[in-house]
This record gives C-alpha cells, sequence and structure tokens, in this order.
C-alpha cells in the first residue's frame, strides 16, 4: 500500500511520527518520515504500532501480537530501538578524583537520532592546589552544553557523535612579590572549551547504561592579571570521561 500524504503513525509507547506510509504487511510497516530532506526507508513492527491514521482519513488500528500458551508479555525480550525512554541521567565517576561531582541531564528526540545533553560540574572540596594548569583540581563551577548524533538511533549498544561547548570557573594562585608577601594570593578564572567527540553506550539493562567519549578540543582561559607571569598551557587538549546513567 502506497500513500503520498501525510499519515500518523501512533506507536504503543505513545510516540506518534508524521511519515508516509509505504507498505504495510502482518509481519512489517514501512515508511519514510515526512517532509524529510534524506531519502532513509524505515520499519517497525505492527505489535510496536496502536494506530496509522491514513491520509486519506482512515484509520487502521492494530492488535497486540497473540502471547504463546504459557508465555507472559514480561519473557518477550525488551527492544531497546523502539522502547526507549526519552530522559538520560548521567553520573561521571571518574571527576571525584578531582574532588568534583558531575553529572549530566540529556533529552533524546522522538526518532531516537539526537540528544541534547547539559553537563553539570560542581566542587566538592577546597581549592588548594597551587600549581599551574589546576583547574580541575580548583574547579568552582561548570556548564555545558553537547549535542549527541546517533546515526543508527537508539538501540542497546550505540555509538555517537558529539560537538560539546563547556565553561568552567575556577580558582589560581598567584604571588605578589612587591611586599613580598609569602603566601599565595587567590584570584578567579574562567575557561571555555570547543571539542568534538565520539563515544558509545551499552544498557546493563533496559534503565541502566554505562558509556564512554573520548575526543579533540582547544581551550580559551581567562586569567587575572595581577601575575604576569601566570599563562595556561595545554590548550589543545584530549577530552574523554566514562559516564553511568538511568534512563527514565
Amino acid at each position: 500500500m502506497v500513500a503520498r500524504g501525510q499519515d500518523i503513525i501512533t506507536r504503543s509507547d505513545g510516540v506518534i511520527l508524521k511519515a508516509t506510509v509505504l507498505e504495510i504487511s502482518p509481519t512489517l510497516v514501512r515508511f519514510r518520515l515526512f517532509g524529510a530532506s534524506d531519502s532513509l526507508l524505515y520499519q517497525i513492527s505492527p505489535r510496536d504500532i496502536q494506530t496509522i491514521q491514513m491520509a486519506d482519513g482512515s484509520v487502521k488500528t492494530f492488535s497486540p501480537a497473540a502471547t504463546p500458551t504459557g508465555t507472559s508479555t514480561q519473557d518477550l525480550p525488551f527492544d531497546y530501538e523502539t522502547h526507549f525512554r526519552k530522559n538520560i541521567l548521567a553520573f561521571y565517576p571518574l571527576d571525584l578524583i578531582f574532588s568534583n561531582f558531575s553529572f549530566s541531564y540529556e533529552r533524546i528526540s522522538s526518532s531516537g537520532k539526537l540528544g541534547v545533553k547539559v553537563p553539570l560540574i560542581i566542587d566538592m572540596g577546597t581549592n588548594s592546589d597551587f600549581y599551574d594548569n589546576s583547574f580541575r583540581e580548583n574547579e568552582i563551577f561548570g556548564i555545558g552544553l553537547e549535542l549527541n548524533f546517533y546515526p543508527s538511533g537508539q538501540g542497546r549498544f550505540r555509538y555517537f557523535i558529539t560537538p560539546a561547548f563547556h565553561y568552567r570557573s575556577y580558582s589560581v594562585y598567584y604571588y605578589d612579590y612587591r611586599p613580598m608577601q609569602p603566601e599565595p594570593q587567590k584570584a578567579d578564572a574562567s575557561m571555555v572549551s570547543l571539542a568534538l567527540k565520539s563515544g558509545a553506550y551499552f544498557h546493563l539493562s533496559k534503565l541502566f547504561l554505562v558509556g564512554a567519549d573520548l575526543g579533540l578540543g582547544y581551550r580559551f582561559f581567562r586569567t587575572p592579571d595581577e601575575d604576569p607571569y601566570l599563562f595556561e598551557r595545554n590548550r589543545v587538549f584530549l577530552p574523554g570521561n566514562i559516564h553511568v546513567g538511568f534512563r527514565f
């Protein structure tokens, strides 16, 4: 069956897709996203569909697939591609090394191909590292914006590509040599970074997942003017981390 107008597919999880349905068979429904610039062909099982409202106004209703005698629906394998939850709250355990509590919230699009992530970093310790380039140890606060592109959509194991923007504020220490004061002076500094990363995640269960990412980036520092010898090095860097997440 071919439909030239806009059809409305309502999945069993409540997600609504605007599509052009190309074929409906007892085992498969093939369609393209309505108005999409690409020519990607999608397919979905009828058991994952509630209804399809055709362009001519007719509505096709789909019944859940019959469960074999003696088998409950809880015994059926979970479909990570179509029944994914759109919110991910993740925790970054490696940042605890620097006494920072880091976590992020990510919202996944209905298609499963794009995620908008906002990472946050909060200092939990005492800023006391007097060396240059100690912004991790002397972190005060950090926030960022990342766009995760999932070429294969969602699933149990997926990879992603991420352009990332981050802002961090931290403390720096310098010495005022004019009055010969031995104690270091504290001042505020900040850093902005741009990076391109790639990574992957794996679902331990339908709710819990672990992931990792690695990339290449560049950092821009703003340091106080009191110490002309204070200069942050390592502007080109390799951002990487491990995260443990929960979907809801």
